[in-house]
Order: C-alpha cells, then sequence, then structure tokens
C-alpha cells in the first residue's frame, strides 16, 4: 500500500488540475440552481423536478470522470510512453492499476460529495422561495442513497474502463468500448425482461435471445444502481436489495480489476 497512495494521490491531483474537473463541476452546479428557478413552474411536483434535476447533475458529474479522465489518465500514459516512468520505480503493474482506479475514484468522490452539497443548498433555498406544504414529504435519507448507489454503479463502470484501457491500443477504441458498455448496462436488463414476455406473434431468434442473456451476466447491469426516481419520490430501497447492489457492485469491481491487472501484466508495452 506505500506505492499504492501515492500514486492515487498523484492521479487524484493530475485530474483535479484539469480543466475539465472545474468545468463539469460549474456546469452541473449551475444545472442544479436552474432547476429551482424552473421547478416552479409544475405546481403540483415542484420538489420532484428540483430534485430529478439535481440528482441528474450528480450523475452527470460522476459519470464525466470515467468517460474522460480515466481514459486520459490511463491510456494517455500509454500512449504517452508515461507509464514507462512510474514502472521503473519498483512499482508492479498490479499496483499501478489499483493506485490510477483509487485516484480516478477519489475524483469521482469529491465531485459527487460537491453536487450533493449543491444539491442541499438548492433544497433549501426552494424552501425558502416556495410554499412550505410542498416540502412535507422531504428526507434526506433517499437523496444521500441515491448518490451512493450512483457512486457505486460508476465505479463498477469506471473498473470496465480500466479494464478496456488494459486490453486495447488506443484511447479512441477504449472510449468507443466504454460508450458500448455504458448503453449495454443500462439497456440489456429491459431487452431480457422484453424477450421473456413472449409476445405472440412475435418470433425472436434463438441466438439473439442467449447472446441477450449472456450479455446481462457478462456486463455490468448498470440500470440497477439508477434510483434516481425513488429518490425523487423519497422511496426508501429495501434493505435487502441495497446489500445485493452493495455486494454485487463490489464483487464486480474486484473481478475487473484483477482482469484488468491481468491482461496488463501479460501486455508488451514495447
Amino acid at each position: 500500500m506505500q506505492t499504492i497512495w501515492p500514486l492515487a494521490y498523484i492521479t487524484f491531483t493530475e485530474g483535479v488540475r484539469q480543466r475539465f474537473f472545474y468545468g463539469v463541476c460549474v456546469f452541473s452546479i449551475f444545472l442544479i440552481f436552474f432547476g429551482v428557478s424552473i421547478c416552479g413552474l409544475f405546481l403540483r411536483d415542484t420538489l420532484k423536478i428540483l430534485l430529478d434535476i439535481c440528482l441528474a447533475a450528480i450523475n452527470l458529474g460522476g459519470l464525466l470522470v470515467p468517460f474522460f479522465l480515466s481514459i486520459n489518465l490511463f491510456a494517455g500514459d500509454i500512449e504517452k510512453r508515461t507509464v514507462y516512468t512510474v514502472l521503473s520505480r519498483s512499482i508492479s503493474r498490479n499496483r499501478y492499476i489499483l493506485g490510477k482506479f483509487i485516484g480516478s475514484a477519489l475524483i469521482t468522490a469529491v465531485i459527487m460529495a460537491l453536487l450533493t452539497l449543491a444539491t442541499l443548498l438548492a433544497i433549501a433555498i426552494a424552501f425558502l422561495i416556495y410554499p412550505s406544504h410542498i416540502f412535507e414529504k422531504f428526507s434526506i435519507l433517499p437523496i444521500l442513497l441515491s448518490t451512493a448507489m450512483a457512486y457505486l454503479g460508476i465505479q463498477v463502470f469506471n473498473s470496465t474502463v480500466f479494464l478496456w484501457c488494459s486490453i486495447t491500443t488506443s484511447s479512441f477504441l477504449a472510449t468507443l468500448l466504454t460508450i458500448s458498455t455504458y448503453i449495454i448496462g443500462h439497456s440489456v436488463e429491459d431487452v431480457v425482461r422484453l424477450i421473456s414476455l413472449k409476445i405472440k406473434g412475435v418470433e425472436i431468434a434463438l441466438s439473439t435471445e442467449l447472446t441477450a442473456k449472456l450479455a446481462l451476466y457478462v456486463f455490468p447491469n448498470l440500470a440497477a444502481f439508477d434510483v434516481k426516481q425513488r429518490a425523487a419520490h423519497f422511496v426508501m430501497i429495501p434493505p435487502q436489495e441495497s446489500v445485493f447492489l452493495v455486494v454485487y457492485g463490489l464483487a464486480y469491481t474486484a473481478l475487473t480489476l484483477f482482469l484488468a491487472a491481468y491482461c496488463f501484466r501479460r501486455r508488451d508495452l514495447t
């Protein structure tokens, strides 16, 4: 751990120094306070609309880290060959992967924490502007739980980014695989559910059904971590579902990072 934490700190500081970090924060905070002004147009759903916008901004801020920073900080090091400088200092490739991942996870945590504080501030401002009866059902726990689940889902997704960067030879290809993983992770469960309905008059090829089910087990089920709608209605996630998501998220992240480290160890960087 003596070599992992310094590498994670360097990754964190390198990410914070980039303009992208401040751009994400400024844009998301602007979006949150824009929600304060626009939610008043929806008299019956004022608080729900505000929370929809705020929680979407929090998720957006966290998601941009895997899409931009992680690929740039990892795949960029390989393309620019700066990885040689790090690995030459008695740092194993396993620790390099883990250090980079922890650094990007810290960046995501800081961004989402700042946006969560901005969300609470926006709600406080809305409480002063709009009638108090709108906030009768307000509870902070569903908001915090939704943010925590979103953060865990982003780390699951982020681990796949490191896997693709360990396998591919260019950041462009890693970006394409990352986008594909995100799309599949948010849609494959719905596709499998639709296939299982067995709609009369609609024939689905066996190969298509098997491919969809295989994708459900191979790719991360990112849609399961998206509980924004329930949080907007102040509905708590059942404890057993929360425990399952945490176990699933941690297990999938650990396995994916293990595969990423294995592929990176066997990769010829020369």
